[in-house]
């Protein structure tokens, strides 16, 4: 029966050689010490600032979310309204309440006595921003 090699020996039995020399790391013991660096640090500082960073830009998109759901809801509301005019893009127009329905109009609110619902200026995107 052959004697086993002590542990600190790198010997391959098939290969019936020494291969300490192809190892990426120090096999004997009078070699330096391996040490696994502490990545906990660099862990908690990369998860802190990427979180940041997925927050502002979730907040960025909750922001330009809340904007279109507004202007589009304003400009389906103005759409829907009565009117029988071509609106003219930059021009301000104002929106009323009427006896069964909205509709949309060119007289200030101040000249008439009418539940105003706001006032709209037509883009040239033909959305209507509320002024």
């Amino acid at each position: 029966m052959k004697k086993k090699k002590p542990d600190a020996v790198v010997w391959d039995e098939n290969e019936q050689s020494y291969f300490a020399k192809l190892l990426p790391y120090a096999s004997s013991l009078s070699g330096p010490i391996i040490e696994v660096p502490n990545i906990d640090a660099f862990k908690k500082k990369g998860v802190d600032k990427v979180s940041k960073q997925f927050q502002a830009e979730l907040n960025d998109l909750q922001e330009k979310i809340k904007a279109f759901v507004t202007i589009a809801s304003e400009t389906q509301k103005v759409y829907s309204a009565h009117f029988k005019f071509e609106p003219i893009v930059g021009e301000i127009y104002h929106l009323y309440q009427g006896n069964s329905q909205t509709f949309l109009s060119l007289v200030e609110p101040t000249e008439w006595n009418k539940e105003h619902l706001g006032s709209f200026r037509l883009n040239s995107d033909y959305k209507w921003e509320r002024q």
